[in-house]
């Protein structure tokens, strides 16, 4: 099918009469039949039966009415941006970060960017850090934020924040005492239900990795892909758990107490574009905000951080 002739097929399905059709289309009504005849017999089936002065779409146009509607949601994007273009010159942006960044750190970026560039489409996704490689690659992202990515010799990446892991306790299960040092072995916070993370992200393997390296084999009866769902199930009392700090941050302090780990595990977020384009201002822009608002959620840690720290004690055995 032509493009006029979707235009055509779209605005019956929408109206149910050729007359109505040619009122939205702002044709006349032989415009109409003539293009609804010629996609038919292009298609080689009929699309629409009359049925009491009206036209019923038939089950193949029921069939492709759902992929026009997708494509003229495609086709409406590209309009608002020329139009951004022709009057503002501010364009559009994709954007996209892992899940557990989404919450904490890329709604406010995308909220202090879109006050900057009020007429800028920006859109906004949550991928897996393998996906939003993938995503880059096709051109279907123009900037990615993930943790720690792995290298890739068509992505560079712009380290925008560091952090490091936090254990978050269940209010009303707080962690014992530190005495004197103000630590507690991380051995025995683990005899506790532990939530544990069935992935292969960076933070996953940390963690793992970390664990196993002091052979550590927590109590997990649960396990989860997102740090987010991690802390919602912290916040339900299900369990502990290790967090990046950035997802530890949005916890409700009246439900979830956070505690910082000895020696620290940290990380990296790093920003993630295609090598072979050039980043745009609204490219750079975005990176600003996505850092100021790092910035910000990593000034109140100090104040949410609680007594005694979870320790993990020198290693007496490596893991098999």
């Amino acid at each position: 099918m032509r493009l006029r002739q979707i235009e055509v097929f779209r605005a019956v399905m929408l109206t149910g009469t050729v007359s109505e059709a040619a009122r939205l289309l702002h044709v006349s009504q032989p415009v109409v039949t003539r293009v609804l005849q010629h996609a038919e017999a292009s298609l080689g089936f009929r699309l629409f039966d009359r049925q009491r002065g009206r036209l019923q779409p038939t089950p193949e146009a029921q069939a492709l009415y759902g992929d026009v509607e997708r494509l003229y949601g495609e086709i409406e994007r590209v309009r608002r941006v020329s139009e951004s273009l022709r009057h503002k010159g501010a364009g559009r942006l994709r954007v996209a970060a892992t899940p557990s960044l989404a919450n904490p750190l890329l709604v406010p970026a995308v909220r202090r960017f879109c006050a900057r560039h009020p007429e800028t489409q920006v859109q906004v996704l949550t991928h897996h850090t393998n996906e939003i490689v993938a995503a880059l690659l096709a051109n279907q992202i123009d900037v990615g934020f993930a943790f720690s990515p792995p290298r890739h010799e068509a992505i560079s990446s712009v380290p925008v924040a560091t952090g490091r892991m936090l254990l978050a306790v269940p209010r009303a299960q707080p962690l014992p005492a530190g005495g004197k040092r103000g630590v507690v072995p991380i051995r025995k916070v683990l005899e506790r239900p532990f939530i544990g993370y069935d992935d292969d992200s960076s933070l996953g393997l940390l963690v793992r990795q970390t664990l196993a390296r002091h052979a550590l084999e927590p109590h997990s009866t649960l396990e989860v892909q997102t740090y987010s769902l991690a802390l919602a199930l912290v916040d339900a009392g299900l369990g502990l758990t290790l967090l990046d700090q950035y997802t530890a941050l949005s916890a409700n302090p009246a439900n979830v107490a956070l505690h910082d780990v000895q020696p620290e595990l940290g990380f990296e977020i790093q920003m993630l574009r295609a090598s072979h384009r050039g980043a745009s201002s609204l490219v750079d822009d975005m990176h600003a905000q996505f850092a100021a608002a790092a910035q910000a959620l990593d000034a109140t840690l100090s104040h949410r951080l609680e007594a005694p720290a979870a320790q993990f004690e020198a290693t007496t055995r490596q893991a098999p």
